[in-house]
């Protein structure tokens, strides 16, 4: 199959690969296009139109794009319905290289890491927090990246919902496997 499809693919999925997790949006020229289940999500989510492109002989893949200068209002929409999205840019300029043009993700954006000022609200932190359990104490970190505050305690789990209730952060990390008491969050 690897035959079949384009080099561009090929460099998609690898990035792809890379942000399981993510919308990745992958700068092709003057757009941000998203392939795949990504492209049916950005589509149904943003309200754009889903179309396909041919990235090989016989292999039509789902597309949904959007112009790279309204990036900003589409992040917004996308990050407030609390997805997760790489942004993929062309890191060398067409014609600089030989070939296919070099791409990566120069960032990875989540609610919790937002930093443009027209996309936070001004008048409340923004806290990325993270939360790790241990028996009947929790540990809890936070941080607002926009401010660089930064503050850690550790408190019973009966003191934890409303620590977190206090805070309201925009999103909260805990390590993959841990388990997690009955906070009802």
């Amino acid at each position: 199959m690897k035959q079949n499809i384009t080099p561009i693919r090929q460099q998609y999925l690898r990035i792809k690969r890379k942000y399981p997790q993510a919308i990745v949006l992958f700068r092709l020229g003057d757009f941000y296009e998203t392939f795949d289940d990504d492209a049916k999500l950005t589509s149904r989510e943003l309200e754009i139109i889903l179309t396909s492109r041919e990235m090989g002989k016989g292999h039509r893949v789902p597309m949904a794009g959007i112009p790279y200068h309204t990036l900003e209002n589409y992040l917004a929409r996308l990050i407030n319905r609390g997805h997760k999205v790489a942004i993929c840019e062309q890191v060398t300029k067409p014609g600089d290289t030989k070939g296919l043009v070099e791409r990566d993700v120069v960032r990875v954006v989540t609610p919790g890491t937002i930093v443009e000022p027209n996309l936070l609200d001004s008048k409340t932190n923004n806290y990325l927090t993270s939360l790790v359990f241990e028996e009947e104490t929790v540990g809890i970190a936070y941080v607002d990246i926009t401010t660089s505050e930064f503050a850690t305690t550790q408190i019973s789990l009966q003191r934890a919902i409303p620590e977190l209730e206090r805070l309201k952060p925009s999103e909260i990390i805990i390590a993959k496997g841990s388990n997690l008491p009955d906070l009802n969050l």
